[in-house]
């Protein structure tokens, strides 16, 4: 029980023993209390404890300090004992009322101070009973010592419950509080997963969710129907519903969000059954594919530049030496330009894919993509194209992502120089247009835009795949190992649909600038 409740129980005991007095009066030839004392002084008394009564609860609504407490149960005490002088020592258990303050002010009021209000209490019955026995009352005398020693132990025994009681409560505040900082805690970590996570009590009422959700799912809304959050959320639930053990289709909640992977996970919690959503951004978990991949990749062409690149170095150097040949005829020569120019080829791709399988250390860093790109086109050299035309309008001032900066400038530089040779073939000017910007999920994006002939329709789905190319003195690799690279820091390489008027859009949609790449 708490300290104000036991206070107002206080008052209210207070209340209503003066309206008892009270109505103890209007009792005809009743000695019950006030013996031989005539009504006006048993008014007078009863008024002056009403009268009290009403005042300290005026001056103190709420639990007043320690100080306030033992005077009001003072006052009690000293009224109580002037009620059994009035009485001229007819106890009538009258006594009995002292220990309701005596125990209310050792509950309040901790230590000695508390044992003060026994020490009182006995040493006004004890004058009382002196002064009754001085004028010669010796009737119903009231045994002090025993009633001195109960209000001792009583005091005593309230001030142990009363430290057992603080010492309970203490713990409880602590367990409650430790309890809170461990949600807190909690829940804080839950917002800093760039796992998305949604709790759904059954059958479809979202009650929280992550920021990672929000961005996930393009929303602002922490509680609600499942339906009216997510209708791809919804329709992936259900079917979990139907069948757990059946692995959902992911889904893109906007054409702008990232493509997430649902996994759903049921808890009983008292009466309510909750699901847990988790819902995984598969970027990241193509990343860690492809860094496998890549593994075996790496094991592969190991064994290729063993057992091709040798024999390839003999043959070609084999046409060397019949080059030197002065018996050579144009035909004889011809063929040897072939045997060289594809020699050349073959040696190029096996080094593309050494460089894309090569073990090196990947460093991911924060970085301004605009800023960055503004030194790539101002400082690089474009090897065949003097002077490119290159407009670059970025729609912010700064765009922060997470990429490695050489991977990065191996997958733009692959861009470009696609793209500047496919606009030259078409216009007869070298040029790109480049622009930057963030969608609606906080996604930075980067399109590189050419004025080439673009891309055929029915070959659109395939420009990347390995050796495929439109360009017959091209390897096929370059916008498969760009995509690669950017699978492999968590970001995407798309293909727009291409324009009425020609030209391709290249997207490169980059990780979320707050998320850690491993």
């Amino acid at each position: 029980m708490s300290a104000d409740r036991v206070y107002n129980l206080y008052n209210s005991y207070r209340f209503l023993l003066a309206v008892s007095l009270f109505l103890v009066i209007l009792i005809p030839e009743s000695p019950l209390f006030f013996g031989s004392v005539s009504t006006r002084y048993a008014v007078a008394y009863c008024g002056v404890y009403l009268l009290q009564f009403v005042v300290t609860f005026l001056l103190f609504r709420s639990r007043p300090s320690t100080t306030a407490v033992f005077g009001i149960a003072f006052l009690d005490i000293s009224l109580i004992c002037l009620l059994l002088l009035l009485g001229r020592q007819q106890d009538n258990g009258l006594t009995t009322l002292l220990f309701v303050p005596i125990i209310i002010g050792n509950i309040l009021i901790p230590g000695r101070i508390g044992v003060l209000l026994a020490a009182m209490a006995s040493i006004f019955l004890m004058f009382i009973s002196y002064y009754t026995d001085s004028i010669g009352l010796f009737s119903q005398h009231i045994d002090v010592g025993l009633k001195g020693t109960l209000f001792f132990v009583t005091a005593l025994l309230m001030q142990s419950y009363n430290q057992r009681l603080k010492n309970t409560e203490k713990t409880a505040q602590l367990s409650q509080s430790r309890a809170i900082d461990l949600q807190k805690l909690s829940q804080r970590i839950m917002q800093h997963m760039r796992t998305g996570i949604v709790v759904i009590r059954e059958p479809d009422q979202v009650v929280m969710m992550n920021d990672a959700a929000h961005l996930m799912l393009a929303t602002q809304t922490d509680e609600g129907d499942l339906d009216t959050i997510s209708h791809q959320l919804q329709i992936a639930y259900w079917q979990w519903k139907e069948n757990p053990n059946l692995r959902q289709n992911s889904f893109r909640a906007t054409p702008d969000t990232p493509d997430v992977q649902p996994n759903f996970t049921r808890l009983a919690y008292e009466a309510d059954v909750y699901v847990l959503v988790f819902l995984e951004d598969k970027a990241t978990m193509s990343q860690q594919a492809q860094q496998l991949k890549l593994a075996a990749l790496g094991q592969l062409t190991a064994s290729i530049a063993h057992e091709i690149r040798n024999p390839l170095g003999a043959i070609s150097h084999s046409a060397q030496l019949l080059s030197e040949s002065e018996n050579l005829d144009k035909h004889d020569q011809k063929l040897l330009n072939i045997v060289h120019k594809h020699s050349r080829r073959m040696n190029d791709i096996i080094e593309t894919i050494l460089q894309l399988s090569r073990k090196e250390q990947w460093s991911p860093e924060l970085l301004d993509v605009n800023d960055w790109l503004n030194q790539f086109i101002r400082e690089e050299h474009f090897s065949g194209f003097d002077r490119p035309k290159i407009q670059f309008k970025p729609t912010r001032k700064e765009l922060l992502a997470r990429f490695d900066t050489k991977q990065l400038h191996q997958v733009i530089m692959n861009i470009f120089l696609n793209g500047l040779r496919y606009s030259m073939q078409k216009t007869g000017t070298a040029s790109l247009m480049i622009k930057t910007g963030v969608n609606t999920s906080g996604h930075p994006w980067l399109e590189i835009i050419d004025q080439g002939p673009g891309i055929p329709v029915h070959q659109a789905g395939s420009v990347f795949d390995p050796f495929f190319t439109t360009d017959k003195s091209g390897t096929g690799l370059g916008l498969y190992i760009s995509r690669e690279l950017c699978e492999a820091n968590q970001a995407s390489l798309e293909l727009l649909s291409t324009k009425n008027d020609g030209g391709c859009t290249f997207r490169i949609s980059f990780a979320h600038p707050g998320k850690r790449i491993e």
